[in-house]
C-alpha cells in the first residue's frame, strides 16, 4: 500500500474521533468516530479533535522501544518472542517488518494537519466563542504543532529521514507530487520543525506561536476552574523549549562549527533558563513564562521537579520509580510530558505484556534483559538488577519492571506499582522528563568548550563539586548563577548528576588541569566525551525508545560531517563496539558487527512501497 493511501485513512480517522463525555476522555471505540464532514462543529470539538490527535500518539506510543531498544545493548527478545521482533533484534532486513512500519508517525502528521484545517475553518464560521475556548483556540493548535514536531523528531531519530508535509490531505495525493511532499534528511527535518517551533503559523489571521498551553481545566471543570485537580493533563504535550533543543542537538551533528556552536549556544541558554525557573522556591503570585508550566499546579514544589535526586521520596515510592508510574498514581517529579493511557477507557500499549514474565503468562514475554547488559550496570547502581529498581526477578526469570513494579518505602518490599489486576497496567511512556534537560546541557556545555560543566553534569553533580555551597562566578568561569538552585538541598541530596543520581560507575574523562589534558586535541576531548554521554544515556533508558537514537546521533556527528573530517567506518565501528557483544553467547556478535557496518545504525523502511 502506498504510504498517501494508508496514513490518510489512519489520519482521516484520528482527527474525526470525538468523544461523549469529559469522563470518557481518549476513550477509543469506534462507535464514537464521526464523519469528516461534521469535525469542529461546536467548541466541544475543538478539544475532542486535539484528543484524537492524541489517541494517535497513544497508539505510536510503545513503538520505538520495541524497534530501537531491542538493537541496543539492554534488550534481547526471549525464546517466545514474535520472529518478526527477533529480526529487528539481530538487525535483519527491516523493509516490509510490521515492527519497523512508520505509519503510526504519518498518522499522528496528518491528524495535525487536518486539525489545523478544520480549526481554521470553525474559526471562519463559527461567528465568535466563549471566553474560554478564544482562550484556548491558539492555544491547541501550538500543542498540536508540538505534537507534529515531535511525530518528526521520532520519525528523524528512528529512520534517519521522512518525508515532510502540511497539506491536510483531505483527498490521496501521489507521494511524488513535490508540492505536497518533501524529502528531508535529519538535518532539513530540524530545519523545519525549528522553523515550526519559532515562527508558529497563521490560524484564520492569528498568528500562534509554538509554545502557548492549553488551559485545560478551564474547560473540564469551567464552574470550579481548580488547576490542581487536572494537573496530569499538562503533560499531554512536550514544551517547545525541550523539542527546540532535541532538534538543534541533532543539526549541529551536520552543520559547520560557527553554526553548530549558535545551536549550542541556544540549547545552554534556554535550559538554564528553563531549569533556573522550575527550581526557584514556589510563589503563588507568580506567573508561568509562556511555554513554560507548573508541572504540579499551585502549590506544587517546584524544586523537586528537575533536581537530580537520589533519594526523594513520596508517600510509597521513591522519585525514580515515580517516572514510571501508571495512570492510576499519575505523573510527577520527574515527568516533563507523557503518553497516558487508561485501561477502563480501552486504551492500550505492550508494555506490561511483553515486559512481565507473569502477565498474561510466559508465553507473552518477549522482552528480557540481556547478561551483556545488565554487567554495563555495578551493583550499586539503582538501574541495575541487584539494586531492583528498574530490573528484578519475577517467576524465576529477569525483567524489566520499571514500568509495573517498584519499590514501597512504606512496606519496606516490592509490590505492582498499582494494587489494581496486573492486567490493568497500562504505565505512561514517558516523552521527556527531567535526565533530558541535564543530557541535553552537559552536551551544549561540552560543544561549547565548558568542559568541566560537562564533566560534573554527567558525573556526580553540582552538589558534589561544591560541598561547600561557593560556586566560583564571574570573570574567567563558566559557572553560571542560574546553576545556583542545583546547590540546594533537596531532601539532603541536592544535584547528584547524571551518574550519580543512580550510583552508577563515574566515567574517567580527563578534565582542565589534569596532567593528561594537553596530550588530547579539542576534537578528541569532545568525542570521547560525546560517547561517554551516550554510554551513560543508554543505561539511563532503557526501554523508553531513546538510548539507541542517542548512540545513532553521536555517530552522525563522526561519520557524515565534512566539517569534522567525518569518517562513517569509525562512526559504524564505535556503535557496534557498544551493542555488538551482547550477541556474543548466540555466536552472533561477528554478524551483528557486520551488519552495522555495511547498513548502517537507522532503520530502513521504503517509503514508497508501503
Amino acid at each position: 500500500m502506498k504510504i498517501v493511501n494508508k496514513i490518510w485513512t489512519i489520519g482521516l480517522m484520528a482527527v474525526s474521533m470525538t468523544f461523549t463525555a469529559c469522563e470518557d476522555f481518549f476513550e477509543t471505540d469506534p462507535k464514537n468516530i464521526i464523519n469528516e464532514e461534521d469535525y469542529i462543529a461546536e467548541e466541544d470539538e475543538m478539544y475532542k479533535g486535539f484528543l484524537g490527535i492524541f489517541n494517535r500518539m497513544q497508539e505510536a506510543g510503545d513503538h520505538a522501544i520495541f524497534l530501537t531498544d531491542t538493537r541496543a545493548a539492554l534488550l534481547e527478545t526471549t525464546d517466545n518472542a514474535p520472529t518478526d521482533l527477533k529480526a529487528i533484534c539481530n538487525y535483519d532486513e527491516t523493509y516490509g517488518n510490521p515492527y519497523a512500519d512508520p505509519t503510526c508517525y504519518y498518522a499522528i502528521i496528518v491528524a495535525c494537519n487536518d486539525y489545523f484545517a478544520k480549526m481554521e475553518e470553525f474559526h471562519q464560521t463559527v461567528g465568535g466563542m466563549t471566553e474560554i475556548a478564544e482562550e484556548n483556540f491558539p492555544a491547541l493548535i501550538s500543542s498540536a504543532m508540538r505534537i507534529k514536531a515531535w511525530a518528526y523528531l521520532m520519525l528523524g531519530k528512528i529512520y534517519g529521514e521522512a518525508y515532510w508535509f502540511d497539506d491536510p490531505l483531505t483527498e490521496k495525493k501521489d507521494l511524488n507530487d513535490a508540492s505536497v511532499f518533501t524529502y528531508c534528511n535529519m538535518k532539513e527535518l530540524a530545519d523545519r520543525a525549528i522553523a515550526l517551533l519559532e515562527n508558529g503559523m497563521t490560524i484564520d489571521g492569528i498568528h500562534v506561536p509554538g509554545n502557548l498551553e492549553v488551559k485545560w481545566y478551564k474547560w473540564l471543570d469551567p464552574e470550579v476552574q481548580d488547576e490542581t485537580m487536572y494537573r496530569q493533563w499538562q503533560f499531554l504535550t512536550p514544551p517547545a523549549v525541550i523539542l527546540n533543543a532535541e532538534f538543534r542537538s541533532w543539526r549541529a551533528s551536520y552543520v559547520d562549527e560557527d553554526a553548530a556552536q549558535t545551536d549550542w549556544a541556544w540549547i545552554r541558554e534556554n535550559i538554564l533558563d528553563f531549569l533556573y525557573y522550575y527550581q526557584q522556591p514556589l510563589a503563588e503570585d507568580v506567573e508561568d513564562p509562556e511555554g513554560y508550566r507548573i508541572a504540579g499546579g499551585t502549590g506544587y514544589n517546584r524544586n523537586a521537579i528537575f533536581q537530580l535526586s537520589l533519594l526523594m521520596q513520596s508517600d510509597n515510592f521513591g522519585s525514580y520509580s515515580n517516572i514510571f508510574f501508571t495512570e492510576e498514581t499519575g505523573s510527577q517529579y520527574q515527568l516533563i510530558s507523557t503518553i497516558m493511557y487508561d485501561h477502563a477507557r480501552f486504551q492500550r500499549n505492550r508494555l506490561v505484556q511483553y515486559f512481565c514474565p507473569e502477565y498474561p503468562d510466559a508465553e507473552s514475554f518477549y522482552l528480557q534483559p540481556s547478561e551483556y547488559g545488565v554487567n554495563l550496570y555495578n551493583e550499586n547502581d539503582i538501574r541495575g538488577a541487584t539494586q531492583k529498581w528498574m530490573i528484578n526477578t519475577l517467576g524465576g526469570k529477569r525483567c524489566v519492571s520499571k514500568y509495573y513494579y517498584g519499590y514501597n518505602f512504606t512496606t519496606r518490599s516490592y509490590q505492582y506499582l498499582d494494587e489494581k489486576p496486573i492486567f490493568e497496567i497500562q504505565p505512561a511512556i514517558p516523552t521527556f522528563r527531567g535526565h533530558d534537560l541535564h543530557y541535553l546541557l552537559a552536551e551544549a556545555e561540552l560543544h561549547l568548550g565548558h568542559y568541566d560543566q560537562a564533566y560534573v553534569l554527567l558525573n556526580a553533580g553540582v552538589s558534589d563539586e561544591f560541598p561547600d555551597k561557593i560556586m566560583p562566578l564571574g570573570e574567567g568561569s563558566n559557572w553560571d548563577e542560574r546553576y545556583l538552585p542545583f546547590l540546594a538541598n533537596s531532601g539532603g541530596y541536592g544535584n547528584a548528576g547524571l551518574a550519580g543520581a543512580a550510583n552508577a560507575t563515574l566515567h574517567d574523562l580527563p578534565r582542565p588541569g589534569d596532567a593528561e589534558w594537553d596530550s588530547y586535541t579539542e576534537d578528541e576531548i569532545k568525542k570521547m566525551y560525546d560517547w561517554a554521554i551516550a554510554d551513560e544515556h543508554m543505561k539511563e533508558y532503557i526501554a523508553e525508545g531513546k538510548s539507541y537514537s542517542y548512540m545513532c546521533k553521536i555517530a552522525e556527528r563522526y561519520a557524515n560531517n565534512a566539517y569534522r573530517g567525518g569518517d562513517p567506518a569509525e562512526a559504524r565501528d564505535s556503535v557496534a563496539a557498544r551493542i555488538a557483544p551482547k550477541y556474543a553467547p548466540m555466536g552472533r556478535q561477528s554478524v551483528v558487527e557486520n551488519r552495522i557496518k555495511s547498513n548502517g545504525y537507522f532503520i530502513h523502511w521504503e517509503l514508497t512501497n508501503l
